[in-house]
């Protein structure tokens, strides 16, 4: 039952990425009394790209080709790894390790691509992602870094029952959820460090590595943008959340904590504006300090 449950739980979470996507455009919108999107329009987008001939630059080479597949392929093992239902059978990879590996792989892989198209944003973009990169990562950590506070290893599962867990104890997990938000925000490339709905060049980040890419690569690359925040936000509740006894009530929870991170994502989309890119480091840092100190907290005994 076991393996069913979470063989089940990875399956929902893969297929339903694009939806939560859609989500967070929806609420976006929402807040700003505009109609905005379908909850379905990504899905739309990403089948009529499947659709489309595939072209790639003149000048590119194997990497351009293969960089939407192998990011992809690193997400989805992202996802694998964590215990979507709770619990998972012994011999389960879950090492928290091995999802900052496959992240940088997922990194490495995006600015790679933008500097094979030999284009001008495609360069200005891996340019970018990169920089952010060196700073997403150690605040990644730092925010996790209760992980390695509580339980003495690196395994991913559920931490401690927060319901059950006094005012002053649920204070680092406070912070340690604060520090994984910014996180997430800046990982998905949303306000206030990105802004994903304009092309402008001074402005963009993330999307200046897929202007090169059409038909299938685009929808490749697109629905990896939307399983990224899906499986950071379920590595984080999974971690972090309450956790349930029953297998299916753990998934039904960790779905609707994923629905609610998207909205959460389009609230705080609607509330803020773009910083300038040389400020973004001093938000990473914020990110980062919170976590540290959210780690000193549990790995001293905080008890209020």
């Amino acid at each position: 039952m076991v393996w069913f449950v979470q063989i089940l739980g990875i399956g929902l979470m893969f297929a339903l990425s694009p939806l939560f996507w859609g989500i967070t455009q929806t609420t976006k919108a929402r807040l700003q009394r505009r109609r905005g999107p379908s909850l379905w329009q990504p899905y739309w987008v990403i089948a009529k790209n499947w659709q489309k001939d595939t072209t790639v630059p003149e000048f590119s080479s194997l990497i351009f080709r293969l960089a939407p597949s192998i990011t992809m392929a690193a997400l989805v093992a992202i996802l694998i790894s964590i215990p979507v239902a709770g619990q998972v059978p012994a011999s389960w990879p879950r090492n928290l390790l091995t999802v900052f590996f496959l992240l940088a792989l997922e990194r490495f892989w995006t600015g790679l691509a933008g500097l094979d198209a030999a284009g001008t944003f495609g360069g200005l973009g891996a340019s970018r992602v990169t920089t952010l990169g060196t700073g997403i990562e150690p605040a990644l950590l730092a925010a996790l870094g209760i992980v390695w506070g509580v339980s003495g290893h690196a395994t991913i599962r559920p931490l401690a029952p927060l319901l059950h867990a006094s005012p002053a104890r649920l204070f680092p997990w406070v912070l340690a959820s604060v520090s994984l938000a910014l996180v997430l925000l800046a990982e998905w490339g949303r306000l206030p460090v990105d802004n994903p709905d304009t092309h402008l060049e001074l402005t963009m980040i993330h999307e200046a590595t897929l202007l090169e890419y059409d038909g299938r690569f685009l929808a490749l690359a697109e629905w990896a943008m939307a399983l990224k925040v899906t499986a950071l936000a379920t590595l984080g509740w999974v971690l972090l959340g309450p956790n349930c006894r029953s297998l299916w009530a753990n998934l039904a929870l960790r779905l609707g904590e994923v629905g609610l991170t998207a909205i959460a994502i389009g609230v705080v989309e609607s509330r803020f504006t773009k910083v300038r890119f040389f400020r973004i480091p001093m938000y990473l840092a914020a990110a980062a300090g919170i976590g540290v100190l959210a780690f000193y907290l549990v790995a001293g005994g905080f008890s209020g």
